[in-house]
């Protein structure tokens, strides 16, 4: 035991990750962050170099993992976005972006997507074919055509695991935007029952990395880095990936999954399915999506 209380701060939305990790006077030592942001704030100047953290080749990460958290970040998790649903509300499950963002009349007001503008353009962006990380005019314009045509029969611009918390909706969410693990959290919220299901959409596997970062302002980067050298042993990031419902990048902890995960296509994409890994985010159209963001919460708010 080493006596160091842990304390977590938990955000569902990148630009109050982007504040919190900003902000010199947040109490951070360690973040988990997805793998398109990792550069840019290292490049910030916000981050320690992890590429000379001295890990066994047991608790190294795939290449690809490795590749996408670069120097700055230690692969930690990985996952897709996709669409959780309840089993006991809808009579067949999702198959396709459509069945959300083009819903069946009778899902009018059970639907919750999000507040993270990454997250919502980047599900329209993949059923119209485009980059899911897409910078062009023209397609953040089409994404928000077919987001304003969905807004009337959204609940609530919050992520399910987050929103379903909430006294005024709890119960009333048959459908939204999830990710790899979501649905395991929803069936604990929902007292254990297993109606919570998650299915990635057959335009495509999304998949994110998430990278552990150790932040430059830490008050004793040596033991933040002895908790990441920790959570990268093959045993921790097996029990890791089995708490997360979420497949872990080292292949000697996911040689330690029970074949029963390795195999449920919740937690890793369905063989076949095209994957689509996620690129640098381009920070110049972070206006533009800022704006479709908050002109579809106006709109929602309006109704």
């Amino acid at each position: 035991m080493t006596g160091v209380e842990i304390n977590q701060i938990v955000f569902d939305n990148g630009d109050r990750r982007d504040l919190l990790i900003a902000n010199v006077n947040a109490p951070i030592d360690l973040a988990v962050v997805d793998s398109a942001h990792v550069q840019p704030f290292g490049d910030r100047g916000l981050l320690l170099d992890q590429s000379g953290l001295p890990l066994p080749e047991t608790s190294r990460s795939d290449e690809r993992s490795r590749a996408m958290c670069g120097r700055y970040g230690v692969p930690y998790s990985w996952g897709n976005t996709g669409i959780v649903y309840r089993a006991d509300r809808l009579k067949e499950a999702p198959r396709s972006w459509a069945d959300l963002l083009k819903p069946a009349p009778a899902l009018a007001g059970h639907i919750a997507m999000t507040d993270d503008q990454e997250e919502l353009l980047a599900a329209a962006l993949n059923f119209m074919g485009r980059p899911m990380n897409s910078g062009d005019p023209e397609d953040l314009r089409r994404a928000f055509e077919l987001l304003r045509a969905q807004a009337p029969a959204v609940l609530t611009y919050g992520l399910p695991m987050t929103a379903q918390q909430r006294r005024d909706i709890k119960g009333r969410i048959f459908i939204g935007l999830g990710a790899t693990g979501d649905q395991k959290t929803l069936n604990i919220g929902g007292g254990g029952r297993e109606n919570w299901r998650f299915v990635t959409p057959r335009e495509g596997a999304m998949v994110w990395t998430d990278c552990l970062v150790v932040l430059r302002r830490t008050r004793d980067p040596g033991l933040a880095e002895r908790f990441v050298t920790f959570l990268a042993q093959p045993e921790n990031g097996a029990a890791n990936a089995v708490f997360l419902h979420q497949p872990p990048p080292n292949p000697h902890a996911a040689a330690l999954l029970p074949a029963a995960m390795r195999d449920d296509p919740q937690v890793y994409p369905p063989p076949g399915y095209p994957v689509i890994y996620r690129g640098p985010f381009p920070t110049d159209s972070l206006p533009l999506r800022r704006r479709i963001l908050s002109a579809l919460l106006a709109i929602h708010d309006a109704q």
